[in-house]
């Protein structure tokens, strides 16, 4: 019974089925690691009100690809939001959001001040992400240079595949997808957060808005310190390294990254 049940909710005609039929409308915010994206999803759900599922079963170093199981688990009928994860674009994941009509808000942030706030959160919670394997053995072993070294080299092009997955998705060059950037939240959240509410055809006054920016601040959202332009701190030598990625990538425009 359990191997049947199994191959049903993992057959795609079966669980697409489930989707077009049970819900309504679908935002799904995907974004890049210490974007800023816990602190949108709050606000997100506080304005809205809708079922809340996350689509992935787990996290720590697991690639968070779709699960659409979590879905059928949670039962859903009628609106959903799926709140932020770090989940690179594929043909598969393109007919996910064609079968559920998503709406795909999509934010990133500077690279530089990303990969700052990253060895921050390494500091604190631990070495366990699935962009670039690392233990605490090693961690604790590596100096201050070598650990940024790291993130330089082994980390952060998977910012570049997350990215450019993205930029060259058909939905993105559809204009389907909501490009929106840590610094534009930041600096202007009530206008940022109005806008990504258009784009899902979503009206909720600017007093609302307002309000639930100002709840969101009071509520952890994981974030280090939240300032923009730390990344200035990193040497000349790995900015190089960095900006060294784009050239696999003539054409793209990279300024969403702080390039």
């Amino acid at each position: 019974m359990f191997k049947k049940d199994y191959q049903k909710i993992h057959s795609s005609k079966y669980v697409f089925g489930y989707l077009e039929k049970n819900v309504e409308r679908h935002i799904w915010l995907v974004c890049s690691p210490k974007s800023g994206s816990t602190w949108l999803s709050r606000i997100i759900q506080d304005l809205l009100k809708w079922k809340t599922v996350k689509l992935v079963p787990a996290f720590g170093n697991r690639e968070q690809e779709v699960d659409l199981s979590t879905i059928l688990a949670a039962g859903v009928k009628g609106d959903l939001f799926s709140p932020h994860l770090h989940c690179r674009y594929s043909d598969y994941t393109g007919s996910i959001i064609d079968a559920m009509g998503s709406k795909v808000i999509l934010q990133t942030r500077n690279i530089y001040d990303t990969i700052v706030s990253f060895y921050d959160h390494i500091q604190k919670e631990g070495p366990t992400f699935p962009s670039g394997y690392m233990n605490q053995e090693c961690w604790d072993q590596l100096d201050e240079s070598s650990r940024y070294e790291y993130l330089v080299e082994l980390v952060t092009p998977w910012y570049f595949n997350f990215y450019c997955s993205w930029y060259f998705s058909r939905h993105f060059q559809e204009e389907k997808v909501k490009l929106v950037t840590y610094e534009e939240l930041k600096n202007n959240p009530v206008e940022t957060v109005s806008k990504v509410l258009d784009f899902c055809d979503v009206s909720i006054s600017k007093e609302r808005i307002e309000t639930s920016i100002e709840k969101g601040k009071k509520k952890n959202t994981r974030q280090n310190k939240g300032i923009i332009g730390r990344g200035d701190q990193l040497s000349d030598e790995l900015k190089s390294k960095v900006k060294g990625y784009t050239k696999f990538y003539p054409g793209v425009d990279f300024s969403p990254m702080g390039i």
